[in-house]
């Protein structure tokens, strides 16, 4: 989601570290390889004025340094190979660094700036869009990056801090996400990889999300108080950076009360327990995103009683109990949506002994009873308006035959 997809901006905060770091290295310590070679350039008064190097004995000149006095005050290095300098360092009359730039991206045009202090950094501007502006400014303390502060967007508006441990690694950045001119998300990181996250996703003040990774930084879990309680109400669980199962407390009792499964990344079941009293009341199943079958407790007291199957969320068919043990002894069936046909087992033998008919309003229409249950219909009842308009006997009831349920109440 949203989180993965920022990680990587985050990334190149660091990445300018080792260049900074190798400046001063280079600048103080050259090495200039296994066989050098140097050419000076001298004035009329036998001064070198300046010099070009062959750092590490390949032919090809990648070093040249400026003198005045007949000391170096200016050291250009072209550090990518092409012949040409993008690196400048500018000495003290002590031969420290005291400022540099770097083309870093071959363009022509410097685009970072560093300034020292008796010979460390102690500061690093970079211009990221090439438009002459620094968008990311790196802060040194002893020679280490310690703290970096950006424009994400490039406007001069700094909405990324990040810090930094000794050995120059990403330990915590802070962003304002959300515009508010103070830190929104603040991401955590363990060896330089994000750990977790904590975000304030409205923007109100009061953290309200916390994500956690793995150490491949792929999200594992992930918490979000949407209630505005500041607690956590909604827990999401991930594998492989996929979500696998989110719990959700919807009716504020402090424990999740709904549960959604997820397979591949798509819904398949979907929990319930809608009083939040610990006992399960609808059971939704999924395919393709799509409910297929609800189970539901109608009477909340431990047994599912009605069974609904949809096709792209349509209602089809439903199977309901309606004497709640443990027995479907209803089956309702749909068309576009609409209830059309009931068939209700009245006496427990598996097969229907009262069908009914609906109209497309909905209306029932035609009621047929078996009234001694010999899988035949024997009266018929025809309603209009809701009250029966007309009954016809189809057979003769026998006279030793069970007692008729006399127009059932079906639910």
């Amino acid at each position: 989601m949203t989180v993965s997809s920022q990680i990587p901006r985050f990334l190149p905060a660091c990445a300018v570290l080792p260049f900074v770091i190798s400046l001063f290295i280079v600048s103080v310590f050259p090495a200039w390889g296994g066989k050098p070679a140097s050419k000076p350039f001298y004035n009329e008064n036998g001064q070198v004025i300046r010099e070009e190097v062959d750092s590490t004995g390949s032919g090809q000149i990648d070093t040249w340094v400026t003198y005045q006095d007949g000391v170096p005050i200016l050291q250009a290095v072209d550090t990518n190979k092409d012949g040409k300098p993008d690196a400048w360092y500018h000495l003290s009359p002590d031969r420290q660094v005291k400022s540099a730039e770097k083309d870093s991206d071959g363009d022509g045009k410097v685009d970072i700036w560093i300034t020292y202090h008796q010979g460390s950094p102690i500061k690093a501007e970079q211009d990221l869009n090439a438009d002459g502006r620094a968008d990311r400014f790196i802060f040194y303390e002893k020679g280490n990056a310690v703290r970096a502060e950006e424009s994400l967007k490039r406007d001069g508006r700094i909405t990324l801090w990040s810090f930094y441990d000794d050995a120059g690694l990403l330990i915590r950045d802070e962003e304002d996400a959300k515009g508010v001119g103070r830190a929104t998300v603040f991401s955590y990181y363990q060896g330089g990889k994000l750990s977790r996250r904590e975000e304030d996703t409205k923007g109100s003040g009061q953290i309200d999300r916390w994500s956690y990774y793995d150490k491949d930084e792929r999200l594992t879990r992930r918490e979000a108080a949407r209630g505005g309680s500041g607690r956590p109400d909604v827990w999401a669980y991930y594998e492989n950076g996929q979500i696998i199962k989110q719990e959700e407390d919807t009716v504020g009792r402090g424990r999740p009360n709904v549960a959604y499964f997820f397979q591949a990344g798509a819904l398949s079941r979907r929990e319930e327990d809608t009083q939040g009293t610990g006992r399960l009341d609808v059971i939704d199943w999924y395919e393709n995103d799509k409910p297929v079958k609800r189970q539901q407790d109608t009477r909340r007291q431990g047994k599912m009683d009605v069974v609904t199957y949809l096709r792209d969320g349509v209602i089809q068919r439903q199977e309901v109990d309606t004497k709640y043990e443990g027995r479907y002894d209803l089956i309702r069936v749909f068309k576009n949506g609409r209830l059309s046909r009931e068939e209700y087992d009245t006496n427990g033998d598996g097969r229907p002994d009262v069908w009914v008919s609906y109209n497309e309003r909905g209306e029932k229409v035609l009621q047929e009873e078996d009234a001694d249950y010999t899988g035949r219909a024997h009266v018929r009842f025809r309603f209009a308006g809701g009250k029966v308009v007309d009954k016809e006997v189809i057979l003769e009831e026998r006279a030793d035959g069970p007692a008729r349920l006399l127009m059932p109440k079906i639910p």
